[in-house]
């Protein structure tokens, strides 16, 4: 299967593909006589994997590691649940820093909006009255 079609049957650019080779997550195809990738049905598997990997949230660095898990003959999960488990609580702490930053700009919106009834009116985000996360966090 040249590029093209691999890209169109996993939903990915050729680019994409390509840059999956760069990065050493696929093996390099071989060429048909004319210089054209030819891919296996290993290879569109594979980046079914990347792909599927990705979009659980794992790096790429995360979807190297899993790859040879992957090759194995026997796949055993006591690994995969690792990194599951690490990767759950990872998007958890996401979780909480996002409900944090709501509750702190919603806070900043009502404080700007108060302040829009007064009649010399600052908005307060721009005096620098308030320490504000992107400050703390820095």
């Amino acid at each position: 299967m040249h590029i093209g079609d691999v890209a169109k049957t996993i939903g990915l650019t050729p680019d994409a593909i390509r840059f999956y080779e760069r990065s050493a997550l696929l093996p390099r195809p071989s060429r048909t006589p004319g210089g054209f990738r030819q891919y296996a049905d290993a290879d569109v598997e594979t980046l079914r994997f990347i792909r599927q990997t990705q979009g659980l949230g794992f790096t790429l660095k995360e979807v190297r590691e899993l790859l040879p898990l992957r090759a194995r003959r026997l796949q055993p999960c006591a690994p995969v649940v690792l990194r599951l488990q690490k990767k759950l609580l990872q998007v958890r702490r996401k979780l909480r820093d996002l409900q944090t930053l709501q509750h702190e700009l919603q806070s900043a919106l009502r404080a700007c909006k108060k302040e829009l009834r007064r009649e010399n009116a600052r908005c307060p985000l721009l005096s620098g009255g308030k320490q504000h996360r992107a400050e703390s966090v820095a």
